[in-house]
């Protein structure tokens, strides 16, 4: 992964020194996340995009929106792909920043829509400790 990039709306986001002294506070990264935003993920094999909904699921939502906003997934790689399955990705490569937010756990959302794409595999519940990690179907 090279780069992840966010556009919401017409609203640039700037990645500094700010952003990391929030990476470094967890709880200091709260802004609440647009009705509907884009991620746009450029990786070596090409780029593409996610349109989350925040009220599909609003912490999930609104954790994802400021781990982008403030850089956590920039240089990061996929580390686990099952072809035909998924690709996950969420581990930063500063230890320190990561170590962080694995403390930082997210109560998992209610569940309010299951996804409509056809699955290879049966779907596992995450954990209620989630943090950083996406799955991403394939």
């Amino acid at each position: 992964m090279r780069r992840v990039l966010m556009t919401v709306c017409a609203l640039g986001l700037a990645v500094g020194v700010a952003a990391q002294s929030k990476l470094s506070d967890p709880a200091s990264a709260n802004e609440k996340a647009p009705a509907t935003y884009k991620a746009k993920f450029d990786t070596s094999k090409g780029a593409f995009v996610i349109t989350v909904h925040r009220d599909w699921a609003p912490r999930g939502a609104d954790r994802f929106y400021n781990l982008v906003k403030n850089g956590f997934y920039d240089d990061v790689r996929f580390f686990r792909v099952i072809d035909g399955f998924m690709a996950q990705i969420g581990m930063n490569g500063n230890p320190e920043i990561q170590s962080t937010w694995d403390r930082s756990k997210l109560q998992d959302d209610p569940v309010q829509r299951s996804s409509s794409r056809p699955k290879t595999g049966p779907e596992r519940p995450l954990p209620p400790s989630s943090s950083t990690l996406l799955r991403l179907p394939d």
